[in-house]
């Protein structure tokens, strides 16, 4: 665990992973240091990570965006994050059943879920049209809480530079 900035909790990231993400010039800026209620934004072009409060899981959220952004880029990793991502949303180990509720939200939508910009009314996850990598790479790393124990050992690789060691249960 760590303390990535000074107003949010420890946090499961190892300390080299976020010593390079501060190397390569990310920041971490918290709107609300008094409220833990969530959200956030990762803006690329500034580096930011953008929080509205101290909310653990949205940390865990923008700064696993920052992580992937420059690794999406790299050879296949966008294309397997996304193929990695399909193959969770069917996997049959309850050890998993988390990751493979938000997989199956992103590969299938939510029927459920009104959508006004969507043609079919209801949200379609994040592989319809044009597949989401990053948002399914961050996504998953917030639905574990950084805890890679709870992922596969196929969409547990793209996590393991970034998060401590998978917890034993």
């Amino acid at each position: 665990m760590i303390r990535v900035h000074d107003a949010l909790p420890e946090l499961p990231f190892r300390p080299a992973a976020i010593a390079w993400l501060h190397a390569w010039g990310m920041r971490v800026d918290v709107r609300d240091p008094r409220s833990a209620t969530g959200g956030g934004f990762w803006w690329p072009d500034r580096k930011l990570v953008d929080l509205f409060t101290t909310q653990a899981e949205a940390a865990i959220h923008e700064i696993a965006h920052a992580w992937w952004h420059p690794r999406r880029l790299e050879g296949q990793n966008a294309a397997e994050m996304i193929v990695a991502t399909m193959k969770l949303s069917e996997e049959s180990d309850s050890r998993y059943a988390r990751a493979r509720e938000i997989a199956g939200y992103y590969v299938y939508g939510i029927p459920s879920q009104r959508d006004d910009n969507s043609p079919t009314g209801w949200w379609m996850g994040q592989l319809v049209g044009q597949g989401n990598d990053w948002e399914c790479y961050a996504g998953l790393a917030s639905a574990v809480m950084g805890d890679i124990g709870k992922l596969p050992p196929y969409v547990r690789r793209f996590y393991e530079e970034l998060f401590d060691e998978p917890t034993r249960g």
